[in-house]
């Protein structure tokens, strides 16, 4: 005999098999009046539950370090339930992780999709099946053995945060998360690919926050926040190297609609994994020959070292005259002009003859080499106009060459004089072959094809309409590019930009820092990555500058 809670439990369960009252009272052999007063009886009351909480925050896994003289390797991605993976980009992320070695990590993240007005389709997650009116989340069956939904250290000092559930329609996906991780820097899995630098103590190494991108498709809900994710969702992933002694590389590795990924020289295409590939640019951090120290400057055009490595079609240098020698940034500083006085810096002719050098060291035949036309370049520019020979005797000399040399060419109307470039080729007795002085809104387009192509000719130290600005104000342009000058590595949606080659420390640099020696790469399909040198090394694989010498 069921009394009235199983009755209603009887009713209910009949009525979920047989779809209807009638044939769910037949079911249970009682009158459909009595079946519907069965159904009925209120349900009993649910125990209560205690409340949730924990006292202490998740643990956090630790990855061990490989062992010496290895390198551990980590692909890192994201995916979205009841969304279908970009086949071909996860069958190249999967060649690739085969043919490193490489463990592949991947969240999962939910957003709940309605109808799409403009079609009226239905979303993945609306045709799911459903169970009292709520989605069932799935995610292809693939993933499985991959799926790392929680906290990671990877290395000391890189965390990936795997159980962050972040919506994919923000539009900046790491705000908020500037101290999640602490000192430590972050990688958080989402669609979009984004890097942020955050201003840590000086010389102890810059925080990064990354973003993954990932490996479904879109699937958003078709109003603005939606449609604008749309536009920005970058399917691949992140690589991630960790060397034995903790230093860790990590770079994008951004897929096109076909698949095809590139990792600095390699092509990743299907099955396939091919090397020798040329990236189409190579954009360096601000270089300031002045305060370039010689082992960098070897790592990056010594023979044999990245430049050569990697062989791009182009390079893309900034601020290669530091300028230090009549700096504006102490130039009303007596102390400071006096300890450049004793150290016999403040001649001007000197510092050019310097920064000459270093370009037709580094200039290649096989590369261009464009020089962006940068603030530090134009600081000459400015103090040729200001500057009093009657007052500086040890300039005297340049400073009348120079003006002479701006005049002649103002009274025969020559636009195209550019000072810093006749400066350079007079020390230089003639530019090499290769090298290019662009001018200040001279166009430098790369891969045109590719979505109409990357602006590599901003400096960064001009926004619109020639105010300050900053990664964002670039992004909002529409137009993709990589901007130098602030030393600060970033990626904001369209907008890229590199750190510095020169010291991390230029004096006026006081309190803690962002700045990173970061540079950027944009291979033949228009794709980019950021890559930053640390530790004597540009990728895991890499000897130190000590051991390669």
């Amino acid at each position: 005999m069921l009394n009235a809670e199983g009755k209603r439990l009887a009713a209910s369960n009949a009525l979920a098999i047989h779809g209807s009252v009638r044939k769910a009272a037949a079911f249970l052999g009682i009158p459909p009046g009595t079946f519907q007063h069965w159904a009925k009886v209120p349900a009993a009351p649910a125990a209560p539950t205690p409340p949730a909480g924990t006292l202490r925050a998740a643990a956090r896994d630790v990855f061990a370090l490989p062992q010496a003289g290895q390198c551990k390797t980590y692909i890192l991605t994201s995916a979205q339930n009841n969304t279908p993976l970009h086949e071909a980009a996860w069958r190249s992320l999967n060649s690739l992780a085969a043919h490193d070695g490489a463990q592949i990590l991947v969240a999962r993240f939910t957003y709940a999709t309605k109808s799409r007005a403009s079609s009226g389709q239905k979303s993945g997650a609306d045709k799911s099946s459903r169970e009292g009116g709520a989605p069932v989340e799935a995610w292809d069956d693939r993933l499985t053995p991959f799926l790392a939904d929680r906290s990671i250290e990877l290395a000391p000092g890189l965390v990936w945060c795997g159980e962050l559930q972040i919506l994919p329609t923000a539009t900046d996906p790491t705000a908020g998360l500037e101290s999640y991780t602490g000192r430590a820097s972050s990688i958080v899995p989402h669609v979009k690919f984004s890097v942020k630098s955050i201003a840590s103590p000086k010389m102890r190494g810059t925080k990064f926050i990354y973003t993954t991108g990932t490996i479904t498709q879109r699937n958003y809900i078709q109003k603005k926040a939606g449609q604008k994710a749309g536009f920005h969702h970058g399917y691949g992933a992140l690589i991630v190297e960790v060397c034995d002694d903790g230093a860790w590389f990590v770079r994008q590795l951004n897929a096109d609609s076909e698949g095809v990924i590139y990792d600095l020289d390699r092509r990743v295409l299907g099955d396939k994994v091919t090397d020798g590939h040329r990236p189409e640019a190579l954009v360096w951090g601000d270089i300031h020959t002045r305060q370039l120290a010689s082992d960098m400057r070897n790592l990056g055009w010594g023979e044999g070292k990245l430049l050569d490595t990697l062989l791009p079609r182009r390079q893309v240098l900034h601020d290669v005259l530091d300028f230090r020698s009549q700096n504006h940034h102490d130039r009303k500083d007596p102390w400071h002009t006096y300890a450049k006085h004793v150290a016999d810096a403040l001649n001007v002719s000197d510092e050019i003859n310097e920064a000459a050098t270093f370009i037709a060291d580094a200039a290649r035949p096989w590369c261009e080499t464009a020089v962006v036309a940068s603030n530090h370049d134009e600081a000459l520019i400015r103090w040729l106009k200001e500057a009093d020979y009657r007052e500086d005797p040890e300039n005297a000399e340049f400073i009348l060459e120079a003006t002479a040399a701006a005049f002649r060419a103002i009274r025969l109307k020559q636009p195209e004089f550019y000072p810093v470039e006749w400066a350079f080729s007079r020390a230089l007795d003639g530019l090499p072959d290769g090298v290019r002085f662009l001018r200040r809104d001279e166009e430098y387009i790369v891969c045109d094809d590719a979505n109409g192509g990357l602006e590599l000719s901003m400096h960064g130290d001009k926004g619109a309409n020639g105010a300050p600005s900053n990664l964002k104000g670039f992004a909002r342009s529409g137009r993709k590019c990589i901007v130098a000058h602030s030393h600060t590595a970033g990626l904001h949606e369209g907008a890229m930009q590199v750190g510095v080659m020169g010291s991390l420390d230029q004096g006026y640099n006081v309190g803690q820092s962002s700045w990173s020696h970061t540079n950027a790469l944009v291979y033949p399909n228009g794709k980019r990555t950021l890559f930053t040198i640390w530790r004597g090394r540009w990728h895991g694989r890499q000897k130190p500058m000590e051991q390669a010498a």
